[in-house]
């Protein structure tokens, strides 16, 4: 086996080894994680919880957003855009709430986004909504212009806000900013 101080010496110097790369290896298995906190206030669905750990988006969160976030005219579901999510629990974390923001308006088939624009001027003809890459929200003791300066502040998309309205309007498509 070879001579018994050796051993003893090589196990030092792996112990010594192992202590120094004990740090790095602990930061590297600490999760990155993103969670974020909803509430459908029309379908009163909610979700609160991890959809995104170490590198992978939780399937099963993201099919449970998608469904909260649907078009609950049509009753269909689409993909949402992960960057709005993404949006959604930055937004949270730079507010420093758990508190769950409240969907008014996610996901939109071209019927009922088109059936919205006879029904008010806010609703925009090629709305990102279509594409599952918007959604409208309040957050209950927030104001929406603490909320509009909040998510403009991310420049993650558009934030339009709204004269009278409750909620604000938040997309990932080009960062812009409008009120109405």
């Amino acid at each position: 086996m070879g001579n018994p101080s050796e051993a003893t010496r090589r196990a030092v110097l792996l112990g010594i080894g192992a202590t120094l790369a004990t740090p790095a290896l602990a930061q590297a298995r600490i999760p990155n994680t993103r969670a974020l906190s909803l509430h459908n206030t029309r379908t009163d669905e909610r979700f609160d919880g991890v959809y995104y750990a170490d590198g992978i988006y939780e399937p099963e969160a993201m099919a449970a957003l998608d469904g909260i976030l649907r078009d609950h005219t049509a009753d269909e579901v689409t993909i949402m855009d992960v960057r709005l999510y993404n949006l959604f629990s930055r937004l949270q974390s730079t507010l420093d709430t758990t508190e769950p923001l409240r969907i008014t308006s996610g996901y939109r088939t071209r019927a009922t986004n088109d059936a919205l624009r006879k029904r008010t001027r806010w609703a925009a003809k090629n709305s990102l909504h279509i594409e599952g890459m918007a959604a409208d929200f309040k957050l209950p003791g927030t104001s929406s212009r603490t909320l509009s300066r909040a998510a403009t502040s991310l420049k993650m998309g558009g934030v339009g806000t709204y004269r009278g309205a409750s909620f604000i309007h938040v997309d990932v498509g080009d960062v812009r900013s409008w009120v109405r």
